[in-house]
């Protein structure tokens, strides 16, 4: 286990944001974890939650020495989370390049009454990039795509979707859904958080297969 950039003590002790090019992160970790005699090249496996469903897939379209992988949750496009979000007429303002116009008049929504919550929960989410400002933060998460780099990816993944994604609704099938949890069986919401006993099993039988 180890904290990449932009996340835990890699962001809050060392100032260290996101990458989108993840694989310059993972490739190092492999050759560290290959110079170990304790360590089955041939069974090398990885595992990735929440918005790291992007970067395992973004990884292995670079890096092949894993056996397999899993993306507890497929993420193809993170920017589509933080566009539905953003009120259509500031939005088309951005994507139309008319960033001016987007920074101040999100600036000025932010200030009217009850939308300090909004306004934090930006700058909170935009600080992992490693950014401050709307539209900034914004050409920052446009960058997290794999759109044109996941045909490359060779490695057998399993991806999760599940029923009820606040997050990344609908992107898992986009890579290739192998494992679909529901709301029936209790298991709904970002990575299934009341279910995670059943998502262990079931990645865990699995990843059995693939290294035997």
């Amino acid at each position: 286990m180890f904290e990449g950039p932009g996340q835990q003590s890699m962001l809050f002790e060392r100032d260290i944001p996101f990458r989108q090019d993840w694989e310059k992160v993972l490739t190092p970790v492999v050759d560290f974890l290959l110079a170990r005699d304790d360590v089955d090249a041939d069974k090398l496996t990885l595992y990735g939650v929440s918005q790291a469903g992007y970067w395992v897939p973004r990884a292995l379209a670079f890096e092949h020495r894993f056996a397999a992988a899993i993306a507890d949750g497929g993420v193809v496009d993170t920017a589509r989370s933080w566009h539905q979000n953003i009120p259509h007429v500031l939005l088309a303002a951005y994507l139309k390049g008319d960033k001016e116009r987007f920074d101040k008049e999100l600036e000025l929504a932010f200030r009217l009454p009850g939308t300090h919550t909004g306004k934090m929960t930006w700058n909170f989410r935009s600080r992992p990039y490693g950014v401050s400002g709307y539209s900034a933060g914004l050409d920052a998460v446009a960058q997290y795509d794999l759109t044109d780099v996941a045909a490359q990816i060779t490695t057998p993944l399993y991806v999760v979707e599940t029923d009820g994604d606040q997050f990344f609704a609908g992107q898992s099938a986009e890579l290739a859904t192998l494992a679909r949890f529901t709301q029936e069986e209790g298991a709904s919401y970002h990575y299934q958080p009341l279910a995670r006993e059943i998502t262990e099993q079931r990645m865990f039988d699995w990843m059995d297969e693939q290294i035997r």
